[in-house]
């Protein structure tokens, strides 16, 4: 289901957009196997001045990133991303042709503002183009052709690299596929206005807070990833002199691993039911960094050539699938945290923090390099500690967290479900589950009533939902007891509004799940409806605000479900 954008993507729309972002994360580091022999060509024994070549692109990111989000956002993303293509393209295959080291650096560094319009315009049209479900699903698969780009990327990079320094360069010729594929099927989308946006962007609680903390997560992970293929062609011949002859294409290919690790968890964990929090999500992504990295540091000591192909091949795949866990998380936190209004600066804002990272990664590794004494399995060694101490502070983080709120895993504090007598049918039935969030006000209850209508005609199970809302209820006592008042307080609020639910749901045949959970209402609702096939509700709720689209709740659900949302609005009084 895609959005009201006066546009419906199509097929071949999809395609340009996973294209695109097949070159957000391997773009600048495609030709990072023939580093060495670009050294070699040009007299440079300095690794930090060969770095450069994938340095340099990052740092244009960080500094003209957010100005191309707010271009984008300005005059229209998708042609910020045609734009993007052709500088991309222009100024990735010109090294090919020049022979000298600076005008190749300027080169690299005018590429970045190509990959940056591609990285905040190819991801914000993701959230603009699709929604719910939909959109779940293709972030999985943007996800997935990160790693394929990955995969292609760096595998005919490496071989080109065996070939000669320079012919790296001409993988950028992928850009003119895209710029043909771009031109016939993407197109402007058009909004309903900016009222909504800006009401939707004031109603999630903490979002400033959240986007930072995404920026965070996505800066760590790629200063650590992207400490391999910066240093893969000198890593590798420091492990075994029996790879020295093929270490370009065997850069390649592992970083090809890690690529089609990536897509391959990305795509089942898109279409998992049972889907990580997101703090847990980025508590795992780098747990197995740590592990990838501590396997990076093990061929250092081992002396048997097919042990050591096969170390490596296991650290890559970790790698590989903490990139797949991670990147869809952050991608999908940031389409849900952003409007058609901000998309393009805040994705702009992944893009600069992302090839910070990457830029960073370039210049402080090599040094590192040298201070742990010249061993790149000591700079893996060292961070693997980093990813780990990551690992235990986000774990930790997450167990305090829930100790503050008094919840387990889930906030529910009564679920109840109850079986109707029915006969079976078998009719067509479009939604398995629908989730009814209610409060027991008149115009809920005239969801309530849609709900059980919609749910009849599908053979579908209802799950009513009452949100205890935490800062309402804050006040009633402190410390240790505030669970328990919160708790008493859902039970004796909740009863009226679930027992309506209840009742029609019985005299209809049909199943329901009642579930009281505490938090913000709306965050509550956007994750339970991961486990729902439709979401109904009404527009307004106790406040009985008189807003000029829907009530704030209604309207952030809209925005940030996983799955497509029914709003029902009593207009007669």
């Amino acid at each position: 289901m895609n959005k009201s954008t006066g546009f419906t993507p199509n097929a071949l729309t999809l395609v340009t957009i996973l294209l695109s972002s097949m070159v957000i994360l391997m773009g600048a580091a495609a030709v990072a196997p023939a580093l060495n022999y670009i050294g070699q060509e040009f007299g440079i024994d300095d690794g930090s001045m060969t770095a450069l070549i994938i340095a340099l692109p990052a740092l244009s990111v960080a500094v003209f990133g957010f100005l191309m989000g707010f271009l984008a956002d300005r005059f229209g993303k998708a042609k910020i991303l045609l734009l993007s293509l052709i500088i991309f393209t222009a100024m990735g295959v010109l090294p090919f042709f020049l022979h000298d080291f600076t005008q190749i650096l300027i080169c690299r560094f005018l590429l970045g503002i190509g990959l940056t319009g591609i990285s905040s315009t190819s991801t914000a049209l993701i959230g603009e183009y699709w929604s719910g479900r939909d959109r779940v699903k293709v972030i999985g698969y943007q996800s997935a052709a990160i790693g394929v780009g990955t995969l292609i990327l760096e595998t005919i990079g490496g071989s080109l690299a065996d070939i000669g320094w320079n012919y790296p360069f001409l993988i950028y010729l992928i850009g003119a596929v895209i710029i043909v594929t771009a031109l016939f099927s993407v197109r402007e989308p058009a909004h309903n206005g900016a009222g909504m946006d800006d009401a939707a962007e004031a109603d999630i609680p903490g979002r400033g807070r959240k986007i930072a903390f995404c920026y965070f997560a996505v800066f760590a992970e790629m200063f650590l990833m992207f400490s391999m293929p910066t240093n893969f062609s000198y890593y590798i011949p420091q492990i075994s002199e029996e790879l020295v002859s093929s270490a370009g294409l065997l850069a390649g290919v592992l970083l090809g691993i890690t690529g089609v690790a990536q897509a391959g968890f990305s795509l089942v964990y898109s279409r998992s039911a049972a889907k990580l929090s997101e703090g847990m999500a980025y508590t795992y992504a780098f747990l197995m960094m740590a592990v990838g990295m501590v396997l990076m540091y093990v061929p250092g000591m081992l002396e048997d050539t097919t042990l050591i192909l096969a170390v490596l091949v296991i650290s890559m795949v970790l790698v590989g699938f903490s990139l797949g866990l991670l990147m869809p998380t952050v991608i999908g936190a940031l389409s849900r945290l952003s409007t058609a209004r901000t998309s393009g600066k805040v994705m702009g804002g992944y893009a600069v923090f992302l090839n910070i990272a990457t830029f960073s990664s370039g210049i402080i590794i090599p040094a590192v390099y040298v201070a742990l004494g010249s061993r790149y399995m000591n700079v893996f060694g060292m961070l693997a500690a980093v990813a780990f101490v990551l690992f235990l502070v986000l774990l930790v983080k997450g167990l305090l967290e829930k100790r503050r709120s008094g919840t387990t895993e889930s906030a529910t504090v009564l679920t109840e479900t109850v079986k109707a007598e029915r006969p079976i049918s078998d009719d067509f039935s479009m939604y398995s589950t629908i989730l009814v969030p209610t409060d027991g006000s008149e115009n809920s209850n005239f969801a309530v009533n849609n709900a059980i209508n919609i749910a009849k005609k599908n053979r579908s199970s209802i799950t009513a939902m009452f949100v205890i809302d935490v800062e309402r209820y804050a006040g009633l006592s402190e410390g240790m007891f505030v669970a328990e008042k919160m708790r008493e307080a859902g039970l004796e609020t909740s009863k009226d509004a679930l027992d309506y639910v209840v009742g029609l749901a019985r005299e209809n045949g049909i199943d329901v799940t009642t579930k009281v959970v505490f938090g913000r209402p709306a965050e509550e609702i956007v994750n339970e409806s991961r486990n729902a096939d439709l979401v109904v509700c009404g527009s307004l709720g106790r406040t009985n605000l008189n807003r000029a689209l829907m009530g704030s709740v209604a309207e952030t659900v809209v925005r940030m479900a996983y799955c497509p949302v029914l709003v029902c609005r009593k207009t007669s009084e």
